[in-house]
């Protein structure tokens, strides 16, 4: 998953040396510099991309002080409907 991540982050930034700076531990809100529009594309981006559906009820910006606490959050994230069905296929 943090391929996943770490690949939209360059697209959306247009920044392909991007990858070799991320870590898990890198700061999403303050180091990736995500401006307001990026942000919403990279959230839609991972959610089409893992087939998942971000409950943004339980969804917080603390869970973006680094793409390891991120991607923690999207483990509990449940699959969009059907998701499962069509990787198998």
């Amino acid at each position: 998953m943090f391929d996943t991540i770490v690949q939209i982050l360059c697209q959306i930034k247009e920044d392909l040396s991007l990858r070799e700076r991320l870590t898990p531990e890198t700061d999403l809100n303050n180091e990736v510099g995500l401006d307001s529009l990026q942000m919403l594309n990279f959230m839609v981006k991972v959610e089409e991309e893992l087939k998942i559906e971000i409950d943004y009820d339980e969804f917080d910006y603390l869970h973006l002080r680094s793409v390891g606490t991120f991607i923690d959050f999207l483990n509990r994230c449940a699959p969009v409907a059907g998701a499962y069905e069509h990787a198998v296929e």
